[in-house]
């Protein structure tokens, strides 16, 4: 079974006044996003590299901001198998900037909040493709045990699981969580998919893990 190592989510950092981007200009950083991930998954070594002590997956959450006021957020926490860092962009010509723009922006963003993953979690410098094979690897830290995980406090989060049918093979595990995933795709708003925070497998099936966001005033 294989799972992306790395996951690329954002948006905007709320205040009293609101968003503070408009719906389209995330939307165009969603897509930014998703190629940056893509360029990153194929660039680098990043399932041996969070091997070394066991972990399985970075969900990279980025928090865009339209000023610089306060202190930027870094912050880092472990889930289970996942890390899942918070960073905070502050740039406020995201409203405006093009997909192209804000992928040559985000993309050294991006890995610079990798590198700040590497440093706080000791798994050190994230090896390029074909740089990984002298680091030592861990056994996979345990599936949460868990039965309703939630993000920092009970009920902030839901539970989506999918069993696999009845005498299932190894070999067509694959194929059922990229189709499952594809009907996740189907049914989530593009909010509820940004806010995954977790996918947990076993031989029996697959669960998400996914953070139910606060009502605004």
């Amino acid at each position: 079974m294989t799972i992306a190592w790395l996951q690329l989510v954002g948006g905007s950092r709320w205040t009293t006044a609101g968003s503070a981007f408009s719906g389209a200009a995330e939307a165009r950083a969603r897509t930014a996003l998703q190629r940056i991930e893509a360029e990153v998954l194929a660039s680098y070594d990043g399932a041996c590299w969070l091997a070394q002590q066991g972990y399985e997956r970075v969900a990279l959450h980025l928090e865009y901001r339209s000023d610089a006021k306060g202190r930027p957020g870094r912050s880092i926490r472990a889930i289970g198998r996942l890390l899942n860092p918070n960073y905070s962009v502050a740039w406020p010509e995201l409203e405006t900037a093009s997909v192209d723009e804000m992928r040559e922006h985000l993309h050294p963003i991006v890995l610079d909040a990798l590198a700040f993953v590497g440093e706080r979690t000791n798994l050190g410098k994230l090896p390029k493709a074909g740089e990984a094979e002298d680091l030592e690897t861990v056994p996979l830290i345990p599936l949460i045990d868990d039965p309703m995980p939630y993000d920092e406090e009970p009920g902030d989060s839901c539970v989506i699981t999918r069993d696999f049918p009845p005498g299932t093979e190894e070999s067509q595990v694959p194929g059922l969580l990229r189709q499952y995933d594809k009907d996740l795709q189907d049914v989530l708003s593009d909010e509820a998919l940004d806010n995954i925070l977790d996918i947990e497998t076993s031989s029996s099936g697959v669960r998400w893990v996914i953070r139910v966001a606060p009502d605004e005033e």
